[in-house]
């Protein structure tokens, strides 16, 4: 894959980043975007020390990809708008993201997901802001855990997590 996507969310880090290392192993160039889409969070859209943190925060990203001889390119607008007219600007062919967990999102990447791999394009998404995926630590029934103890005996049992990832060179 010549070029790839990187769409960062709330991940504005280059350590432990699955997505970013999985793109950087896919494509010869990853153009690294965030979409400002606050809208598309419904409840869970950020308020105005949530605004302060992410301009101080991409700014931050920012400078850490131009040492590295990248730049973050920040979009506003519906996200999967934003990264169609990416894709034709940039000619990338895969699009890469960490998932994300609220009820509202987790619609609207599937949506993204779908509409992208219809076009043809390589959709891959990897999980950063958790130990282990919801669905992994489960009752014997299958059923999320309601009391503490036992879910604690279950996520103890499965040992120590991944190591955290180096960031890319």
């Amino acid at each position: 894959m010549q070029c790839a996507i990187y769409w960062l969310r709330r991940d504005l880090r280059l350590h432990d980043n699955p997505a970013l290392l999985a793109a950087l192993q896919s494509a010869a160039t990853v153009v690294p975007v965030y979409i400002h889409a606050p809208g598309e969070e419904q409840a869970w859209a950020p308020g105005a020390a949530a605004d302060w943190w992410l301009h101080h925060s991409l700014t931050a990203l920012d400078a850490d990809l131009r040492a590295r001889g990248s730049a973050l390119l920040i979009r506003r607008g519906p996200a999967l708008k934003c990264l169609q007219a990416l894709v034709e600007q940039t000619g990338a062919t895969g699009v890469f993201w960490n998932r994300l967990y609220e009820p509202a999102v987790v619609a609207r990447d599937r949506e993204i997901k779908t509409t992208l791999r219809e076009q043809g394009l390589t959709v891959h998404s990897s999980k950063a802001a958790v130990l282990f995926e919801p669905w992994e630590v489960r009752t014997g029934k299958g059923d999320p855990y309601r009391v503490f103890t036992p879910f604690w005996r279950n996520l103890s049992a499965r040992g120590e997590p991944d190591a955290v990832l180096p960031a890319p060179e």
